[in-house]
């Protein structure tokens, strides 16, 4: 039987597979913040205070870190970032082994504990990754590295917390170049839903779980960028539709459907579809974050000559 400390865990990787199933990697706080039912009580899974966490339950070892963009104006007190390895560097509280969050911490990566990491994406946005193992402490500067690089695992985000799969360095490579694409694309997402205030551009769909990040400039192609003026937020048919060039938006940021789709007639949804036809798509406040008239362009060109 497993005791209660892998009891906790996996509660809580079962709790993140649900959410994720929900967003894009791209998880509001909210979400992050509810209990996580346990026999007859319930932890959480970090919290908003501290980057450190142990739920109460938990007898010893963390459970979770965690990082955040701050809000315009605010300082970030927090200098992690991507390592050279694949893995992330994440700071440690600061007063070394006098904080208890510290001592914790240490004790997980002794017993190499799988933990979560959530990585701000946006302010109140997170990208969760798990399951996490701490590689290294360095009290002295205060740091510590963390990765999932030796956990095959990771590339369905499903947890085993005694695994000691081993791969070789081409599946290490593979692993380490898929974590960092899907945090480069919870990044763009979110700042992306930022600038458009969590509603679709065409149709004003304001349910998170629904929105995608479009890219207007493939993101395979050598001249996509991660700026929030190569994205629009758009439902999930939307992005669809947009991708397989049956709607194209021209540099006016109007809305074109192609011929074929306009011809069709199948039911109330394609003809609400068809009212888009020659109207405006919503734009970011900020000038800066609103499409790339050149990009969409391009994009549109494509459209035309599909």
């Amino acid at each position: 039987m497993l005791n209660i400390d892998h009891r906790i865990r996996q509660a809580a990787f079962k709790r993140l597979e649900t959410i994720c199933r929900e967003y894009s990697g791209d998880v509001p706080w909210e979400e992050i913040a509810e209990p996580v039912r346990f026999d007859d009580s319930a932890f959480f899974l970090a919290s908003k205070a501290i980057g450190i966490f142990k739920p109460k339950q938990m007898p010893d070892g963390i459970l979770s870190i965690k990082t955040v963009v701050p809000k315009h104006g605010r300082i970030n007190i927090y200098s992690d970032g991507a390592s050279d390895d694949g893995g992330f560097w994440y700071s440690l509280e600061s007063g070394g082994l006098t904080k208890p969050a510290n001592r914790q911490l240490i004790i997980s990566y002794e017993r190499k504990d799988p933990i979560i990491y959530f990585m701000g994406v946006a302010p109140g946005r997170y990208f969760p990754l798990w399951p996490c193992y701490i590689d290294s402490v360095d009290i002295g500067n205060e740091i510590c590295h963390v990765s999932m690089r030796d956990q095959l695992g990771v590339m369905r985000n499903v947890a085993e917390p005694t695994a000691s799969y081993q791969v070789d360095d081409i599946e290490k490579r593979y692993i380490i170049r898929e974590v960092k694409t899907r945090v480069h694309q919870a990044e763009f997402r979110a700042r992306v839903m930022q600038a458009y205030s969590n509603r679709c551009a065409m149709t004003g769909l304001p349910v998170l779980q629904l929105l995608e990040a479009a890219h207007i400039i493939p993101d395979n192609h050598r001249a996509s960028t991660a700026e929030v003026s190569n994205g629009i937020s758009l439902s999930r048919l939307h992005h669809r539709a947009y991708d397989a060039g049956l709607v194209g938006i021209d540099p006016d940021f109007k809305v074109h459907l192609n011929e074929e789709l306009l011809a069709t007639k199948d039911g109330p949804l394609l003809e609400s579809m068809k009212q888009l036809n020659g109207q405006q798509i919503s734009l970011p406040r900020n000038s800066k974050q609103r499409p790339n008239r050149e990009a969409l362009e391009l994009r549109y060109q494509q459209f035309l000559n599909k």
